[in-house]
């Protein structure tokens, strides 16, 4: 039984899986109030501060701070976690993706948080599960904890094709959930930069969700790939040494998140005596 996001979303599986392959530029969906009400506001009280997560290791494309492990930060953040694993979280997700997909109960995704400056330039997802050569990346999940987002702030989640030049936008408003369709080389996305005043952040929780293949179907591993070209012909040309240099990074040294493990400690015993 779902304890945290809002059981109602099942019920609208058949509608739901409709919209999402119909939608354009590639198959992707958007609900609102996906959490009850009141343990959205719970989680948004117990979301960690800005000081005790990492910038992000893509320092050249993107502005933004991340926290993995965060089942971890509290019993709610826990529940949450819970529900995303459930066996009923999962047969809803595959009928509306129509693919039988599920979550990784230890690398399942981060928490983000951008202050006024942060971007996310437009990109690919990395395509296998790091340490699965059969899990494909299928889709991101994203839940925004944005209250009174006004669209001054920017922040928009930007969805685009790669044969086309439009760009489709939606706003990171409070309680809503985004899922997107990753697993291919034309599911551009990210987000436009922050104009926010002081004390105020763009907070979202990021989860990845994967389909097991035969190693006959797997695909050659492949890291996140950056659309740089319209942004600078610098960052074009530091993408193309990028990848090559980030995939060997993380052959050498590992996951760059393992240090997230002792923050979250941290961050669930202040979430503890609030």
């Amino acid at each position: 039984m779902l304890t945290v996001v809002n059981s109602d979303i099942c019920k609208e599986t058949e509608k739901l899986y409709h919209q999402f392959l119909n939608a354009t530029p590639f198959p992707y969906i958007v609900i609102d109030n996906f959490l009850h009400e009141d343990l959205a506001e719970k989680l948004l009280a117990q979301f960690p501060d800005i000081s005790l997560m990492h910038r992000s290791h893509h320092y050249l494309f993107t502005q933004k701070h991340e926290l993995s492990f965060w089942a971890k930060t509290s019993d709610l953040f826990s529940q949450l976690h819970q529900d995303l694993l459930s066996d009923e979280f999962r047969e809803f997700i595959s009928q509306v993706s129509g693919k039988q997909v599920f979550m990784d109960f230890d690398y399942c995704g981060e928490l983000h948080q951008g202050t006024n400056g942060s971007f996310l330039d437009m990109h690919i997802d990395f395509n296998l599960h790091p340490k699965h050569d059969t899990w494909v990346h299928e889709l991101t999940l994203l839940i925004y904890l944005n209250k009174n987002w006004q669209d001054r702030y920017g922040g928009q989640l930007q969805l685009q094709h790669q044969e086309t030049s439009k760009i489709y936008e939606v706003a990171p408003i409070f309680n809503r959930c985004a899922i997107i369709r990753c697993c291919d080389e034309q599911t551009f996305h990210g987000y436009r930069q922050l104009k926010l005043p002081e004390n105020i952040t763009r907070k979202s929780i990021l989860v990845n969700f994967y389909r097991e293949v035969t190693p006959d179907e797997a695909p050659s591993r492949r890291p996140t790939i950056w659309a740089t070209k319209k942004v600078s012909p610098l960052k074009a040309f530091l993408a193309k040494i990028y990848n090559p240099i980030s995939t060997l990074k993380h052959r050498l040294f590992g996951l760059t998140t393992a240090g997230d493990r002792h923050e979250v400690e941290k961050i669930r015993d202040r979430n503890q005596n609030k």
